[in-house]
């Protein structure tokens, strides 16, 4: 009989250790903790919006954590992807930043890839972005017709196959195959902008929001010549530069240039691995609302003229769902476009 009530003794000991982990609160979790916001690039526009966000998405958090910013650049961005869909932590103590780019890569090359973007807790977006190409003003190149009638090449330098600024300037080169080439193995957008300044490339592509915030001095003195914007319609910072809308030459080349940038409406994704418990994954979403709505935030931001127009977790996967679920008749004629 002792021996029985030993036992059921020790049972109710253990649920009694069990019960705070089972109905431990987010809040709780939190508490004391040091969370990774990552990003998949080294400095740079993605690494500058990583580390704002960072700075005040602790104090939104419940539990109040300590978040510090991880760079883990390689394959424009893909390498921080996998490690989030692979080897992260599945408990809400890693998410960050990655290259949209990479949502259409999916799409077009999934073998290669290997990961579905709908497999992914997402946080946010920090903005809605507008890419353009680029090129330096050594060439006196100021439009795509320009390009088209110039004599010589026009060389664009990327980071990779895998990030947005290969569709762009492969767009870009379906305007004016004769001429514009592509070069790769540049780490980020200050490496291309260098280089571009000291004449080993003449331009490339990217997001317009990382000149304006870093290089304000080379727009304004024209050193930086924007040549096309891939956007339904001109930016207000971009009014006297062509969209590629405008440079189609069918209805079916609109719906691929609306295939492949469409993802600039997310265009600072955060994610986090799939498997979070779902009441931490709703805590990040609403702390990282707050955070954009932050008034010592946005005057940081502003102050960095940095472009804050965020949208939701859910919104943001509905958006990714769209895209993912593109007919394969438009896909496959990206796929040319992009050969």
């Amino acid at each position: 009989m002792k021996h029985l009530l030993a036992i059921a003794g020790l049972g109710v000991v253990a649920a009694s250790m069990a019960l705070p982990a089972q109905s431990q609160s987010v809040a709780e979790f939190y508490a004391g903790k040091t969370l990774s916001f990552g990003v998949g690039y080294p400095s740079g526009g993605f690494d500058t919006y990583t580390r704002a966000a960072a700075r005040y998405m602790g104090k939104h958090i419940p539990g109040n954590p300590n978040v510090i910013v991880i760079n883990m650049p390689g394959a424009s961005s893909f390498n921080y992807v996998r490690h989030l869909h692979g080897r992260a932590p599945k408990d809400g103590t890693q998410f960050g930043m990655f290259d949209r780019g990479l949502i259409v890569k999916s799409v077009l090359d999934p073998k290669t890839t290997n990961v579905d973007f709908r497999e992914f807790a997402w946080i946010g977006s920090m903005n809605r972005e507008v890419s353009a190409c680029f090129v330096g003003d050594a060439k006196g190149i100021n439009t795509v017709q320009e390009v088209i009638g110039y004599k010589g090449d026009v060389i664009l330098a990327g980071t990779s196959k895998n990030g947005g600024g290969y569709v762009y300037t492969s767009l870009l080169q379906r305007m004016s195959p004769k001429n514009v080439k592509q070069v790769f193995g540049y780490e980020s957008a200050s490496q291309m902008v260098l280089a571009t300044e000291r004449g080993e490339i003449d331009g490339t592509c990217f997001i317009f929001g990382t000149l304006k915030i870093n290089y304000p001095d080379l727009l304004e003195q024209k050193k930086l010549r924007m040549i096309v914007q891939y956007a339904e319609t001109r930016s207000p910072d971009l009014p006297d530069v062509q969209t590629a809308y405008e440079l189609a030459r069918s209805e079916d080349e609109k719906r691929v240039i609306n295939f492949l940038t469409s993802v600039d409406t997310i265009g600072r994704p955060i994610i986090a691995p799939l498997g979070i418990p779902a009441e931490r994954v709703e805590a990040l979403r609403k702390a990282f609302m707050e955070t954009m709505k932050d008034p010592e935030f946005l005057a940081m931001t502003a102050k960095a003229k940095m472009d804050i127009d965020p949208i939701d977790g859910e919104e943001a996967a509905k958006i990714v769902t769209q895209i993912v679920t593109t007919p394969t008749k438009v896909v496959d004629l990206a796929r040319v476009i992009l050969e």
